[in-house]
């Protein structure tokens, strides 16, 4: 089949040959658009950064987990286990000379300053009878284990894990040759 064109000459038709259809080259898909490394370097950045966060979170809240483990499958823990129990978990996180020496008041006062606010005034009702009763002889009642429990979950999920400033305070005699 003749396919005409424009005459070239008064009653002359043009035949015009079709060529086969030519496919490009192919193209290639490197290198990479620096747009495309910028996002993976990101995402790996980012995947990274994610997961060493996700172990310090991890290894922060073992000493909780394992002191919540140990709560609840003790479900007849006394007064005085949950005051031990408390000091434990409270030693995972501080600096074990100061609070080792901290007992009674001191110690019940200690823990409450690791309370959110709005738990403080709950601990403080649940727990100074057992504080109370921790040194002495008498025979703790079901009432004051109950709340000791209580007050011992109340501060163990919500204080835990216990952050330091980074700047201690100074000690008595610090402050005094400072003040001279």
């Amino acid at each position: 089949m003749a396919i005409t064109n424009s005459p070239t000459s008064a009653g002359q038709t043009a035949q015009v040959q079709l060529h086969d259809i030519h496919v490009p080259e192919q193209v290639s898909n490197f290198p990479i658009a620096p747009g495309w490394w910028l996002l993976l370097l990101s995402v790996i950045i980012i995947a990274v950064w994610t997961y060493k966060k996700f172990k310090k979170n991890k290894l922060l809240n073992s000493s909780k987990n394992q002191a919540l483990t140990v709560f609840e499958n003790n479900p007849s823990i006394s007064a005085k286990e949950c005051i031990t129990l408390l000091k434990w978990a409270a030693m995972q996180y501080v600096n074990r000379q100061q609070l080792a020496k901290l007992h009674g008041d001191n110690f019940q006062d200690y823990l409450i300053k690791q309370l959110p606010e709005r738990y403080q005034v709950r601990f403080t009702e649940l727990s100074t009878a057992a504080f109370k009763e921790q040194y002495q002889e008498t025979t703790t009642t079901a009432d004051i284990d109950s709340d000791c429990q209580q007050a011992t979950k109340l501060w163990l999920t919500h204080a835990l894990p216990i952050i330091e400033p980074t700047a201690s305070p100074k000690s008595e005699t610090e402050q005094k040759e400072l003040s001279a």
